[in-house]
């Protein structure tokens, strides 16, 4: 791509660009990070209680497996997820089976390989998590229309690819989007049990 975005010199409405300079309001990047921050402070100070003691890594992997069950996971699957090395990976994988919160199990094609699998104690975990995202979410949007959330995510979406497209942060498959979505049919107007 050859266009503006490609060399950083894409024009922004000189309005916008006056408001922002003078602090009237923020720059979009600004807003995003701000909104970002207060995500993370709501999340950590409405967290189940299932989660007191354990480090963000652990719930990040954790939230990890939980999202993957369907599939066979191994240690190097989280060194690639998480871009930790393999003593890394070793160490925190070795303390979360300590705590209780995987087991590695052998498959049975090659008794070398260890799966890793959530125990109890972390499916419970990982359906708190998930239960405290979904309120979150909900009160993130509340007083929006499904058009307005959809417009949003849109927008969101060409944010990113306009940064992507400069090909200055690396390999754009890293960023693949699952921005834009629509509920699953049948499910609109329902609420949730």
């Amino acid at each position: 791509m050859t266009d503006e975005r490609n060399n950083g010199t894409a024009s922004v409405n000189p309005a916008f660009a006056e408001a922002w300079d003078q602090g009237v309001c923020k720059p979009p990047s600004v807003a995003i990070r701000s909104l970002h921050n207060v995500i993370n402070r709501y999340l950590a100070a409405t967290h189940p209680e299932q989660v007191e003691g354990l480090s963000g890594g652990n719930i990040d992997i954790i939230t990890f497996l939980a999202r993957h069950s369907e599939r066979e996971i191994f240690p190097q699957d989280v060194e690639r997820r998480f871009g930790v090395t393999r003593s890394t990976s070793s160490r925190v994988l070795g303390l979360m089976e300590k705590k209780g919160l995987i087991a590695r199990e052998s498959v049975p094609r090659d008794a070398r390989l260890k799966k890793i699998v959530l125990t109890e104690k972390s499916r419970d975990i990982a359906e708190a998590l998930r239960e405290s995202a979904i309120a979150m979410e909900g009160i993130l949007l509340q007083g929006l229309s499904d058009d307005d959330i959809r417009r949003f995510m849109q927008v969101l979406d060409m944010m990113q690819s306009n940064l992507v497209e400069t090909g200055r942060i690396g390999d754009e498959s890293r960023y693949s989007s699952l921005a834009i979505c629509d509920p699953p049919a049948g499910n609109e107007g329902k609420e949730e049990e």
